[in-house]
């Protein structure tokens, strides 16, 4: 029990990455019975989306944060999936089951030739190989006009054996178990003799590589399975959505990813996950603000987000996760300053 307390972060006094992202998705799994109390049914779907989101942006940060790997091409696995699924629909396949599998599959395979190509190159030309397999995927989506070309694809949420998804709760904590699950893989994988030759090689792939390991594997896995989470969140999120459309691996997306894992915390488990939930509450609520206040520019939200980052950036390192522990909790007694 020691053992297992230790591994979920629960017997150091303080708040570890570890603990703070439990604590993240237990909130998660009490927030529909707010939103019931209070009659707002909507911060469900907010609520969702920001789980899929975050659950993509944990599967880039493998690469990003854990590898030093800048990938602008992850929106591409998340479009992937959700054509697995729109696809699969189209030629009959209604099992959201095998929509799963397929989409993990498609994800893997893609992940693993787009990883042996790229990986064989490091900085500017990496971000640019990476940028190039997402738009040459994103256009050949556009040009696809029997599956709705630009204007998507309108599907039905996957049949899950018993499971009614048209029941919002059961989508909802569908979404929450695939989110749980990805978080304790993730969990081993850092913690693993892979994830702590992974950290090695983004410090020094030099002296890892005299040791007689071979980076290039240990990347090339790093990046599968990165592709393969980004592939379930995106399978998932054609269920919750409805709808697919080549706009969903457009390389802006990946930008998002990208800012959500910086917003959050670089590199920690937790980061990804709360860069999420505090970048689609400003994308709900900056643009009420300058609604209210300059209407004419009640869509440009990005003007008042691009300083926030900014601040995260220059006063928090490490991001959010980072700022609390440093700066929060230790006023608390608690985080880096608490006493064991």
């Amino acid at each position: 029990m020691t053992g297992l307390l230790k591994f979920f972060g629960l017997v150091h006094a303080g708040i570890s990455d570890n603990k703070f992202l439990w604590l993240l998705i237990a909130g998660f799994a009490v927030f529909p019975i707010v939103t019931q109390l209070v009659d707002l049914p909507f911060w469900n779907d907010v609520a969702m989306r920001i789980m899929l989101l975050g659950m993509a942006a944990m599967g880039l940060n493998l690469v990003l944060g854990y590898g030093g790997m800048v990938s602008f091409g992850h929106a591409a696995f998340i479009g992937i999936g959700a054509y697995c699924v729109g696809i699969g629909q189209y030629y009959g396949l209604m099992n959201g089951w095998a929509h799963i599998l397929l989409s993990v599959a498609v994800c893997a395979s893609l992940g693993l030739v787009i990883g042996y190509l790229a990986l064989r190159t490091t900085g500017i030309y990496f971000i640019m190989i990476t940028l190039a397999f997402a738009q040459m995927l994103f256009f050949l989506f556009v040009s696809l006009e029997q599956f709705g070309g630009d204007d998507g694809m309108s599907i039905d949420r996957a049949e899950f054996l018993l499971i009614d998804l048209y029941e919002p709760l059961r989508l909802y904590f569908l979404i929450w178990v695939m989110l749980a699950i990805v978080a304790l893989l993730l969990m081993f994988i850092v913690r693993s003799r892979f994830g702590v030759t992974l950290r090695a090689i983004k410090s020094n792939e030099s002296r890892v590589e005299a040791m007689g390991l071979v980076p290039l594997h240990f990347k090339i896995t790093g990046y599968v399975i990165s592709a393969v989470i980004c592939g379930l969140a995106g399978s998932l999120f054609a269920s919750w959505q409805e709808y697919v459309s080549p706009d969903i691996m457009h390389w802006t997306r990946s930008g998002e990813l990208m800012i959500i894992i910086i917003l959050g915390g670089l590199g920690t488990l937790a980061g990804p996950l709360l860069g999420a939930i505090v970048f689609l509450l400003l994308e709900e609520f900056l643009p009420l603000m300058l609604g209210a206040l300059v209407p004419a520019y009640a869509e440009n939200w990005m003007v008042l987000f691009g300083p926030l980052l900014i601040m995260v950036v220059l006063f928090g390192r490490g991001g959010l996760v980072g700022l609390i522990d440093s700066k929060i909790l230790p006023h608390l007694g608690l985080g880096k300053t608490a006493v064991k």
